[in-house]
């Protein structure tokens, strides 16, 4: 789907002039009027705002590919949207540390915008752990399984289908036709998938020694 785009379109409409004919005190009928057709396209991010407007006409002069090209390059492409891994597994206990991790993935692509060459890196800062009891926690790392316990949760009370999930923050650098990388000063949040994930109460019970 393309992002939304605001179309301004008009006639831009010369004002007539009387023409000279013979000497001053004589004047030809004013010419008609000559309309020029203009349109102007301006893309819309949801996130960033409108990003800029190029004429049809003009949009091979002075190009210059902007952050907000690049965010949505990024965006169209995909982020890499991270499952949860939960630990011991689809059922855990109240009270116990439930381990969760995920596994990065590189994002790292080439594209052309606008007639350029562009390098889009993004790499993860931050990993933002939905627990699916209302209750969420970051971390800068994105955990490791058992016997790991990078990043736990304890869950207060039993529950069935509380679907945690992990959040991925990216931040991107980019390049045109091989200069200098530039990073871009606003990040981009990738929701995961949620897991299933039901959380159950120990029972104690006597066992005849």
């Amino acid at each position: 789907m393309r992002d939304p785009a605001v179309l301004i379109e008009g006639l831009n409409l010369h004002e007539p002039r009387a023409r000279l004919q013979g000497d001053d005190t004589h004047l030809a009928p004013a010419k008609a009027y000559e309309p020029e057709f203009f349109q102007y396209v301006c893309p819309l991010d949801p996130d960033i705002g409108q990003y800029g407007c190029r004429t049809y006409e003009d949009e091979d002069d002075d190009r210059e590919v902007t952050d907000g090209d690049v965010l949505r390059a990024a965006r169209e492409i995909g982020l890499p949207q991270l499952p949860v891994t939960v630990q011991p597994g689809e059922q855990t206990l109240v009270n116990a540390d439930t381990i969760f991790s995920t596994a990065p993935q590189a994002f790292d692509h080439s594209v052309t915008l606008l007639g350029f060459g562009v390098d889009i890196v993004a790499t993860a800062t931050s990993y933002t752990w939905h627990h699916g009891d209302g209750t969420s926690s970051r971390t800068s790392t994105a955990g490791r399984p058992y016997p790991a316990f990078d990043v736990t949760h304890r869950y207060q009370r039993a529950a069935d289908s509380v679907r945690p999930r992990v959040d991925v923050t990216y931040r991107i650098r980019y390049r045109v036709d091989g200069g200098p990388w530039r990073t871009i000063d606003q990040t981009v949040t990738a929701a995961g998938p949620a897991a299933e994930l039901d959380v159950r109460e120990a029972v104690p019970v006597l066992v005849k020694p």
